[in-house]
């Protein structure tokens, strides 16, 4: 102080300060872009992996679809079966099996990911607020067709329950290929020579209506599929140009 150099001090120590701060904002600045160049690759994946999610809900409509025009196909014969004077039990049997065959077997929306990024808390990562709105109304609309093709499923079952006598109906000619697995040699020799041949006058009407009951409800759930997989390929189409991007 004696020899004026207090001014330099001053100016020295305000450098030393400003040059600190402005460190400590640089350093801010990067971690800032640091956390944002993260949220971003995170959110990328999400979209990546959204669409895997979105593929597997395709390959699994596509099966559903299958397997519901092979329903139709044997509710086709069971129909035509019991349109004849006399009604060959084990073709009917069979056929009406395998109209009903995976009878609850419906779309399960593949939402792992989704789930994994509620409840992880990351929704905040996806920035697109439009593509949350989609994905939750996706989610929505296919519980909402998959229950309704689970409802008039059991609505065929109940139907089928109300026939007392499943030997009356054929049921029981058509589960030929599993009695292997539950009865001895002898006892399957003695129930097919039980098994009706022909289907039982007395409730070939009811079971003509169960069947074509059946068949026009195979024919909804193909159309309820249908519904689904437009809702599919439109998410799919939405999360294909976040994951190229």
């Amino acid at each position: 102080m004696e020899k004026n150099k207090t001014g330099k001090y001053l100016k020295y120590a305000l450098g030393e300060i400003v040059l600190v701060v402005f460190g400590i904002l640089i350093a801010l600045q990067i971690n800032n872009w640091n956390e944002g160049r993260k949220e971003k690759e995170l959110e990328q994946s999400y979209y990546c992996l959204l669409l895997d999610d979105i593929r597997q809900d395709r390959d699994q409509v596509e099966k559903l679809k299958q397997l519901v025009h092979e329903r139709i196909g044997s509710s086709n014969k069971a129909i035509s079966e019991i349109q004849k004077d006399q009604s060959d039990a084990t073709e009917v049997g069979v056929n009406f099996l395998l109209s009903i065959r995976m009878g609850k077997r419906t779309f399960d929306p593949n939402d792992a990911t989704f789930q994994d990024i509620k409840s992880s808390g990351n929704l905040g990562i996806i920035k697109d607020k439009e593509i949350l709105q989609k994905l939750n109304r996706y989610f929505k609309n296919v519980d909402g067709y998959s229950s309704t093709i689970l409802a008039n499923f059991e609505l065929d079952f109940e139907r089928i329950a109300s026939f007392r006598n499943w030997f009356d109906i054929g049921m029981f000619n058509g589960n030929d290929f599993f009695y292997k697995d539950v009865f001895t040699e002898e006892i399957r020799l003695k129930l097919q020579q039980d098994l009706p041949l022909y289907i039982a006058d007395e409730v070939k009407s009811d079971l003509y209506s169960t069947l074509v009951m059946g068949g026009l409800n195979n024919r909804r759930r193909l159309e309820l599929l249908l519904l689904i997989e437009d809702e599919v390929e439109g998410m799919f189409e939405t999360i294909s140009k976040k994951c190229d991007n």
